[in-house]
């Protein structure tokens, strides 16, 4: 039989043995805490030993990598908002329709008018159909032997 004990940060809460006695709320701050030090001494071990043998192409390709860190940070964000229409953020539910420039829009924004879409249509129209469609071209010379 398990018996419960209360948590040992006598916030009121049962812990378990399993979470060092804690109740699931300190055990996510302890985690946090523990995982936050961690992070903060290797920081100070990167920054030590890079000061030490520094160089200024090393300080510019840090700064590219934050850089990308961010671009990458809002693309994930704008993602994460394709429940909206890009004109009118009016909720579209499940059925968002998607334009070739690859956004999501309500029914009323679907068509590239009016959601005023840079996609050039005509040009992409006459490149299938160049592909699709090769030029036949007779010869030249009637009579070859």
């Amino acid at each position: 039989m398990v018996t419960s004990s209360l948590c040992v940060n006598d916030c009121g809460f049962y812990g378990s043995p399993t979470t060092n006695n804690l109740c699931s709320k300190c055990y996510k701050d302890y985690l946090a805490k523990s995982n936050g030090c961690e992070t903060s001494t290797k920081r100070f071990c990167l920054e030590k030993s890079s000061s030490s043998s520094c160089s200024v192409q090393s300080e510019g390709s840090i700064i590219d990598d934050t850089i990308s860190l961010s671009i990458t940070n809002s693309k994930a964000s704008e993602k994460n908002d394709r429940k909206r229409c890009k004109s009118c953020n009016k909720k579209i539910g499940l059925l968002g329709f998607q334009c070739r420039c690859g956004d999501v829009f309500c029914g009323i924004h679907r068509y590239p008018e009016m959601h005023s879409c840079e996609i050039d249509f005509k040009k992409i129209g006459r490149e299938v159909l160049i592909q699709q469609n090769p030029l036949c071209k007779a010869d030249k010379l009637k009579h070859r032997i």
